[in-house]
Formats: C-alpha cells, structure tokens, sequence
C-alpha cells in the first residue's frame, strides 16, 4: 500500500536583521501526496505534481512569483563523516578565503562509491592550536584549524531528488538535512549550548542530533517514522490506510488504559467495523517501544554525565502521537518538549507546528545568506553555502 506525504511550500522574507533570523511567512501551502518512501522518490510524475501545486499556491498567497526552492534531504542514506584541516596563513590575519580554504579542506573526505556531499557543519575552529574560537576572522595567527561533519547522500537519490523539483518547474539552490533545518527552526542557542537531544519524527524516518556547547555532536537516521504505526494499524486491524491514519491521529494514544470500541466503515463501505481501542493500543505500544529502542542505540554512543540538561526536543508530524512526549520522559527520566517555530511574523500562526518546523527551518537558512553565484566548483558551492550561514 502506497504511503501518504505532505510536501509543504513556504515563501519567507527576512524582517529584521536579527540574530535568530526572524521571518515573515507571506504564503504557504500543504500538498498531499503518494510516491515517496522514507524521503526516496519512487514515482517521479506525483511527487512533481505535488511539489508544483504546493508551490504554485504559496506563491499565490504570497503574491509572488517565485522559481528557486531550497530542498530539504531526508532518509536513512544520509551519513556523516567527520574531517579536519590545518592551513598556513600567508598574510598572518585570517580572512574570509583562509576560512574557505581549511573548510573546504577538511570536507576533502572519503565518500565511498555512489555518494556525495549535501552538507558541511562546521564543529570547531582553532587558532595556532588555540581551540574554541567562534569568529576567527580578523585575528592574527599563524595557522588555523577546521574540524566538520561532512554530510552524504547517495547520488542517485539526490539525482532523482533534483530531478523532480525540476520538473515540478523549479530551480533547486540548495539541498539541507532535514533534522538540521528542524533543529535551526525549534532550538534556541542556550538549548543547543547545555545539551540537547533533538527528535525529527517524519514520516517515514527519524533524525537524533545532539548538541552540546553550540556545536553539533552527533548525528544519524533511523528507517522508522510515524507511517510505520499507520501501516501496522492498517494490518493489524484490517483498515484501509487513510482509516489507519485518523485512527492514529484522533484516536490512538501511548500507554492509554481506554477501553471500548471505535466504529469504522469496512472497505466496501456497505457496512460498520468495530476496532478494539485495546488492541489499536497494543499495535501503536509496540511499534514505539521498538522505535524508542532504535533512538536509544544512538543515544548510548554519547557520553552523558546526567543526561541533556534541556532535555528532549521533538519535531516532526510524528512527534504528535498522543502521550508520546509522556512516555519518553517516564522511560528516560529527561524532560520532553514538542519544538515549534521560533523567530516568526507574517502568516506565523499557520506554521507554528512541529510539522512546520523543518520548511520554516529552511527557509530561516536561506534567508540568513546570499547565494554565491561566482564559485564554480561543487565542493567550494557547498562550502561557500555554510560560509556565508555561519556569518
């Protein structure tokens, strides 16, 4: 059975120059759609048509007319790998190419066969061996050191990925992580110095990132999202899978005690089924108890000392499930919080939604540079991206 997307378009214009980037949404729009399984396209022609009428109707409610998109990148092919560079400098004080340079120099990483880069993070910067320097720029110094996260993709993923916002009619600019642009939408910089544990629940995947001491300490996807408690709804019960989902939605809850029975109509809508809520809730517990597992694993490959001390963020539409946010807190014993939009004016009570979180987070990092429109090469385009974000 074919799974169930929403691709959504947004049209933001920077307001003020403000650290958290504030935006003001002028238009946006929510496309369902069938052809995408854990952020891969598998029917070219539906998901074009979904992201042309998301688009075509947020640049009509902004009034605009707008051809180039950035595009967020999901799924459990993104990886990271982690690089470092050391440069001389020739003039003795750092200046904008020195920082290019041992960026682009510590991206140079191993790719494996099929893979490319979609990102580069910057986790570290040392001056003559001194480490922890925000903003080098303008010291004087001998050397200068990089350490980064390069994220890959496979390339034929990110082939297809482009190939349909091309044929939806746009120019795609830039493609960024989805778990990165949730995580630069819900999470204050306080959050992301003291530690914090970031949950990107989408639909068919789910992103956990960790931040501590403002950086980006680890990353990684897991292939379990919110469709895969639909999809057991929709077996376990018998429903067809837009039953499964309102199902899922309205009704369905995480350690609930509710008893009774839910009335659904049968396929061929002659006739009414009745759904025991106990066994709807035994389905959706088991499934997040082995989703919970997975984010463990990653989990445990960090270091904790007493745990994240701002707790547990959440985004995503997956991030909804009743009682969800509850349950983590009682099994981790760290405070969970559902992450909406921050920094927003203009049509900002439409995106005020975990769902949001990563369109809104998109667009926040577009708005906080200027495209590069004279570097050439892909690896200096990529880096010359998050140059200029990180300004």
């Amino acid at each position: 059975m074919k799974s169930k997307r929403i691709f959504i378009a947004a049209i933001g214009d920077r307001v003020e120059a403000r650290p958290d980037g504030e935006l003001a949404v002028l238009g946006i729009a929510a496309t369902p759609v069938v052809g995408m399984r854990r952020g891969l396209v598998f029917e070219v022609e539906r998901v074009a048509l979904a992201i042309r009428d998301a688009a075509n109707r947020a640049n009509s409610m902004a009034g605009s007319d707008l051809t180039q998109a950035a595009v967020a990148i999901n799924g459990d092919h993104l990886t990271i790998t982690p690089g470092q560079a050391k440069v001389s400098l020739k003039s003795g004080v750092i200046r904008d190419e020195d920082m290019q340079r041992v960026l682009e120099r510590a991206a140079h990483v191993e790719l494996g066969a099929g893979r490319e880069v979609v990102r580069v993070i910057r986790r570290g910067i040392a001056v003559d061996g001194f480490r922890g320097v925000a903003d080098p720029q303008g010291m004087v110094a001998h050397t200068l050191e990089a350490d980064v996260f390069v994220v890959t993709g496979l390339s034929t993923v990110i082939r297809n990925l482009r190939h349909v916002v091309n044929m939806a009619g746009l120019q795609p600019l830039e493609l960024i992580p989805a778990p990165e642009a949730s995580a630069l939408a819900v999470l204050s910089a306080e959050e992301k110095q003291v530690g914090v544990v970031h949950l990107d629940v989408g639909g068919g995947t789910t992103g956990v990132s960790v931040y501590r001491s403002g950086q980006l300490e680890y990353f990684g996807v897991i292939p379990l999202g919110g469709e895969s408690i639909t999809s057991d709804l929709s077996v376990g019960l018998g429903v067809v899978a837009t039953q499964a989902e309102r199902l899922k939605l309205e009704h369905a809850a995480v350690a609930s005690e509710r008893e009774g029975t839910l009335e659904v109509r049968a396929v061929s809508g002659q006739s009414v089924k009745l759904i025991p809520i106990k066994e709807m809730q035994e389905i959706v517990a088991a499934r997040v108890d082995e989703w919970t597992d997975y984010v463990e694993q990653h989990l445990q490959r960090i270091e904790w000392t007493k745990g994240p001390a701002a707790g547990v963020v959440m985004t995503g539409g997956g991030a909804l499930l009743k009682g969800l946010g509850p349950y983590l807190e009682t099994r981790w014993g760290w405070p969970v919080r559902l992450g909406t939009p921050i920094g927003l004016g203009g049509l900002s009570d439409l995106s005020r939604s975990p769902g949001y979180a990563t369109v809104v987070g998109v667009a926040k990092a577009m708005a906080s540079h200027e495209q590069s429109r004279t570097v050439e090469s892909p690896w200096q385009r990529v880096v010359q991206f998050w140059v200029n974000l990180w300004k």
